[in-house]
């Protein structure tokens, strides 16, 4: 099995609506041009089934990337962008300032959790067990540090098009990483990063795969 985590292309619009696909204006002309790059990179890769962030960048992409492709995408709100604290909307912007230079202030060590909103262990808990009951439906159940797979999924390939912070939190998840409030991962705009189960016994575990450069 074979789990592809995707970020979306350049954003434009309203970064927190959720609109029913298919979705128009939340994607820059670059971020367009970006999706569609990205389709002709997965044209010739089997994909059984999508997810995506409720996030209207995200489903674009998705829909772009999968153009002409007859698979079903399921939106999760589970997979959005890290949360900002909803209060400060209404703040004065001089507070949002005080905050935000606060914050860059600190060490990584101090910003698990601040009053800009989500905290590094609040996103992993958004993000991670939900993914794992999702994939338990497709018949990938978490085991100790790897998956029982069953054999209908052994061959399943998966998209999950969501955004830098909650694939960063996702991946680290899947892959038994001490959480830190500084992500490991740095997803670029329509990066790929390819997390593979690999059977060993009955169990499958984990491995981020790092493919070649293109022709090499």
């Amino acid at each position: 099995m074979e789990i592809l985590l995707i970020r979306h292309g350049q954003a434009a619009g309203d970064p927190h609506a959720e609109p029913e696909p298919p979705a128009e204006g939340f994607l820059s002309e670059l971020g367009i041009a970006q999706a569609r790059a990205l389709r002709d990179r997965l044209a010739k890769e089997a994909i059984d089934v999508a997810w995506s962030s409720t996030y209207g960048r995200a489903i674009l992409t998705a829909g772009l990337a999968l153009e002409g492709r007859d698979i079903p995408l399921a939106r999760f709100s589970f997979l959005r962008e890290w949360l900002p604290n909803q209060e400060l909307v209404q703040a004065p912007t001089t507070e949002w300032e005080r905050i935000n230079a606060a914050a860059v202030g600190m060490d990584a060590g101090q910003c698990w959790k601040t009053e800009l909103g989500e905290g590094c262990l609040e996103m992993i808990a958004r993000v991670g067990p939900p993914f794992l009951r999702e994939l338990e439906k497709l018949g990938v159940r978490a085991c100790g540090n790897g998956f029982v797979v069953e054999e209908r999924a052994g061959r399943l390939r998966l998209a999950v098009f969501a955004h830098g912070g909650s694939l960063g939190a996702l991946l680290g998840f899947l892959l038994n990483i001490p959480p830190f409030p500084v992500s490991r991962f740095d997803f670029d705009l329509t990066g790929v990063a390819r997390l593979r189960l690999k059977k060993q016994g009955s169990v499958w575990y984990p491995q981020l795969s790092i493919p070649s450069p293109a022709g090499s």
